[in-house]
């Protein structure tokens, strides 16, 4: 059984803490650096190479605003894998589980007939409330970050992201598996910089598909940016 873990991540941005919460072997790195080029005319893809347990792209853009595209890297990290199972991870989440409950969780997984399945993401802000410990939602589209390689299922959308299975007879298993999320230990500056990032991501993707869900994320992503941009003014 292998897992192909995969990633994006900015430029220069380090992924040894990322590896080292992984298990040591039959875990496969696909990783894509995402660089920012102003001087490009149009979005350039590159496979940079390949090692026994590893893959790295890459992929600039002249802007995030206009260019970037969660469901296009991640659906390039897939065509690129080839464990049985992939596992979607951000570059700021680390794995909770131990390595032995890892496995055996998979390999439960792996026996069943599921395409894909759920996982727990929690997280902490302690620059809002060291006492706050929380996880999000558990069955939130969010959180089904892990798919059998074979299932062909594919990423949309261009922020929350999450997988097609419009015209689909999926099967949605479900793990133990616990990643921890650093992004909510960012300071309220940088969240609401993340926040004003998604906004902007959420205008296009409401324009390119004026569809329920989206108006909803577009409400809820500058309902929350509001509210960022007030706690910053007064902090």
């Amino acid at each position: 059984m292998r897992v192909s873990a995969c990633v994006i991540f900015p430029e220069g941005e380090s992924l040894t803490e990322w590896r080292a919460s992984l298990p040591d072997n039959d875990i496969e790195v696909v990783a894509l650096e995402v660089t920012v080029n102003p001087r490009l005319k149009e979005p350039v893809f590159t496979y940079v190479g390949k090692t026994s347990d590893h893959v790295v792209l890459a992929w600039e853009i002249p802007n995030i605003e206009d260019y970037m595209d969660f469901s296009y890297c991640r659906n390039k990290l897939d065509e690129h894998a080839s464990g049985d199972w992939i596992l979607h991870m951000d570059s700021d989440e680390r794995l909770c589980s131990p390595q032995e409950d890892f496995w055996a969780f998979i390999d439960d997984l792996n026996d069943s007939d599921a395409d894909a399945a759920m996982l727990t993401i929690a997280g902490t802000n302690p620059d809002i409330d060291s006492s706050i410990r929380y996880a999000r939602t558990r069955y939130a589209g969010s959180s089904m970050r892990l798919k059998r390689r074979a299932s062909g299922l594919k990423w949309k959308s261009i922020c929350h992201e999450v997988l097609d299975m419009e015209g689909r007879d999926t099967i949605i298993g479900d793990t133990d598996i616990v990643l921890f999320h650093y992004g909510y230990s960012k300071t309220r500056k940088e969240i609401l910089e993340k926040t004003e990032r998604n906004a902007k991501l959420m205008i296009r993707e409401y324009t390119r598909e004026k569809s329920d869900r989206n108006w909803q994320y577009l409400i809820n992503t500058f309902s929350y940016l509001k509210t960022k941009q007030n706690e910053v003014t007064s902090w």
